[in-house]
């Protein structure tokens, strides 16, 4: 295990079940090059580090092979995926407090706090009709169901 974490540049990366086609970390049994499976979390403006951290693996040449992520972790993880990245970056830096609030569709009797239909249509807008069969790579968004807080996975249909 030590010698397979002192080949890892970041602490923080797992690695993934089978060998990738590009780029990735090298498995010190085989020599062979792994990806690696990402989970992005929640948290608004920590949910949107979530771009630079895909941009820095990019970079330095480590291939993701999957990505689960909830909240604004699906969303990137989606986005990214989807080949749209650029795109919801803009979308992100555009985004003022007025503007958020704006995207907001307060809904207490529903299953969410949020109706999300308008940031539903903003987001349709971008990524023109993916679907998660569409996507580069293996791909889940997490959410809970509120009244019973049922872990929800969502693997199929559009994004």
């Amino acid at each position: 295990m030590l010698e397979w974490a002192s080949l890892r540049s970041k602490p923080d990366l797992r690695e993934a079940n089978g060998p990738a086609s590009s780029g990735g970390l090298p498995d010190p049994k085989s020599g062979r090059k792994t990806g690696i499976s990402l989970a992005l979390g929640g948290g608004c403006a920590r949910g949107w580090a979530h771009i630079g951290v895909l941009r820095a693996l990019d970079e330095a040449g480590i291939e993701v092979s999957m990505i689960a992520g909830t909240s604004v972790g699906a969303l990137v993880g989606g986005c990214y995926l989807a080949g749209k990245l650029d795109e919801l970056e803009e979308f992100a830096r555009s985004l003022t407090k007025r503007r958020i609030f704006g995207l907001l569709d307060l809904n207490l009797r529903g299953s969410g706090l949020f109706g999300g239909m308008k940031l539903d249509q903003r987001l349709r807008e971008h990524l023109d009709g993916a679907r998660f069969d569409d996507l580069s790579k293996p791909f889940v968004a997490v959410a809970s169901e509120i009244r019973t807080g049922h872990e929800i996975w969502l693997s199929s249909g559009s994004l």
